[in-house]
């Protein structure tokens, strides 16, 4: 694991050392996914390796004509959360609209590196209330060749519990860095664009 931190967004944010062990353990298993190649392909993005992200999981596949982040595929977690399936819902339309443009730029970045990103970022709950979680994004390559897919592992703060609080939005990041996989990492004015 190779990590660049490029900045946070408010003072006092959490840094790069508070990245989880599940966040370093799911970049494992993505490296693990590899298996020598510059990104692991699809086929090998299975719960052989990865179970135990499997109910915080999502595959992302972007659209390169349009600022679109589609899901293809998403873990329970995530459809309890939001009280239904996310498959072919585009991530966007769940941020806030000033991001939009700039997580599309940073996923983007991340294909073409191709690199990762470890971020934590607030969301507004349904109630009001805030929730920190932690996105681990990396590239993934759908038929094997260039990356052209990211998966994440979100990570919250707040453990969910049966009594899911709901989400109106997902906020600007408080912090976020690079993944350096091994082909560097993004500009540093690309590195302005957090991917929530």
């Amino acid at each position: 694991m190779r990590s660049s931190g490029t900045g946070s967004h408010a003072p006092f944010a959490p840094d790069i050392s508070r990245r989880s062990p599940e966040s370093v353990s799911f970049e494992e298993a993505w490296e693990a996914a590899r298996e020598g190649r510059d990104v692991p392909p699809r086929s090998a993005i299975d719960l052989r390796r990865f179970a135990p992200f499997a109910r915080w999981f999502a595959i992302i596949e972007p659209d390169p004509h349009a600022v679109a982040l589609p899901f293809r595929l998403t873990g329970s977690g995530f459809r309890e959360f939001f009280g239904h399936d996310l498959t072919g819902i585009d991530y966007l339309t769940l941020a806030d609209p000033s991001i939009r443009q700039l997580a599309y730029d940073c996923v983007m970045a991340c294909l073409k590196s191709p690199c990762g990103l470890w971020q934590a970022t607030p969301a507004t709950t349904a109630d009001g209330g805030s929730i920190l979680y932690e996105y681990t994004i990396l590239p993934i390559a759908k038929a094997g060749g260039a990356p052209d897919h990211i998966v994440i592992f979100v990570n919250f703060e707040m453990k969910p519990t049966d009594d899911l609080p709901g989400l109106r939005q997902i906020e600007h990041s408080t912090v976020w860095h690079w993944l350096d996989i091994g082909f560097g990492v993004p500009p540093a004015h690309v590195g302005q664009a957090p991917f929530g």
